[in-house]
């Protein structure tokens, strides 16, 4: 392991170095990856038609996406659904009531429900773009690696959406709970679909 300030590691049997301009690189595929995610997602939420509803409980979930439409800023929505398209809930206190939700399933249907879709393909391609500028895409698991390392720049600005999409009014509070954020959108999503991004850097090359 080298002495300088680029933090490397060598792995792999080709002696594929890991250092701080990879893992800067990386984290900058990351970065973009929530980016172009969090427009998508936008595009998604404000196109998306609600269905008819078929019962009473699906016309009060309407109604309830009607609310947020109307009281929440549509960037900020456009964040909760993007943490939601990463399966994390939204939390939800009130004066008589708290409790978690889905914004894209209780849209019912419609094009925001593609998010699902959105994150992982953009995990995927930044994974896998970082694998290839990396230079380490000849060796699996340097690639996995790699790929895996745009966890680096999806964690932050997880966390900091986090922070930057709640809101609240009138006694009523909307927020994106920060240990999910950080676990589930920051790590588990973006260590798993960047690094399978890497591996298959490794299987294109």
């Amino acid at each position: 392991m080298s002495t300088d300030n680029s933090l490397s590691a060598t792995f792999g049997d080709e002696g594929a170095t890991l250092d701080a301009t990879t893992v800067a690189r990386s984290a900058a595929a990351g970065v973009g990856a929530f980016v172009a995610s969090y427009l998508l997602a936008f595009v998604l939420w404000t196109q998306t038609q609600l269905p008819q509803p078929d019962s009473l409980g699906q016309a009060l979930e309407q109604a309830f996406i009607s609310a947020i439409r109307d009281g929440v800023a549509t960037w900020k929505a456009a964040g909760m659904v993007l943490f939601n398209g990463h399966f994390v809930q939204l939390a939800y206190e009130g004066p008589l009531a708290s409790g978690s939700f889905n914004l894209i399933d209780l849209a019912g249907g419609g094009l925001v429900q593609v998010t699902y879709v959105v994150v992982p393909l953009a995990l995927l391609a930044a994974g896998f773009l970082a694998a290839r500028t990396s230079g380490l895409a000849g060796d699996i698991a340097d690639s996995a690696v790699a790929g895996a390392l745009v966890a680096v720049g999806y964690l932050v600005l997880s966390a900091l959406g986090s922070v930057l999409f709640a809101a609240s009014g009138d006694g009523t509070s909307l927020s994106v709970p920060l240990v999910n954020a950080v676990v589930v959108a920051g790590i588990v999503y973006p260590v798993i679909c960047g690094g399978l991004g890497g591996v298959i850097a490794h299987l294109a090359d």
